[in-house]
């Protein structure tokens, strides 16, 4: 088996010998007839399956404006991170949380202050567009 970056260690084991026939199955279509047809290249020698988990993204995408960071046609909710399809992993999650983050703050009127948060003036902030995750 291929060495594994989890820090305690992984002991390889045959999903068929420890998962129900159903179980199994069913994680076997997910991969071949559906990960690997929209990744290829995602089943390989060097591949992990630990416990039922992979690192994939979300398979949707909530609508949002590019300047406001907002739901489209739904104000002062913003999707945000791996959940909402703008990420496709803890980095780019944190990314974006934070990109959102300062909308909410425009948005609000709000401001840091001395340990506190103090609301101000709805201005315009010269905040960077940008974009993380994946497009679909």
């Amino acid at each position: 088996a291929p060495s594994s970056s989890y820090r305690l260690g992984v002991k390889p084991s045959a999903c068929h010998a420890i998962y129900p026939e159903r179980l199994v199955n069913s994680l076997r279509d997910a991969l071949v007839n559906h990960f690997e047809k929209k990744m290829p290249g995602y089943i390989c020698e060097e591949g992990l399956l630990h416990a039922v988990e992979t690192r994939t993204s979300s398979p949707v995408r909530v609508s949002r404006d590019v300047e406001s960071y907002q739901a489209v046609g739904c104000k002062r909710l913003f999707p945000a991170g791996e959940g909402a399809g703008f990420a496709g992993g803890i980095v780019s999650a944190a990314v974006d949380g934070m990109m959102v983050a300062d909308a909410v703050i425009e948005e609000f009127g709000f401001k840091a202050g001395s340990g506190s948060v103090e609301q101000t003036k709805n201005t315009s902030s010269k905040r960077k567009k940008a974009s993380v995750g994946f497009e679909y």
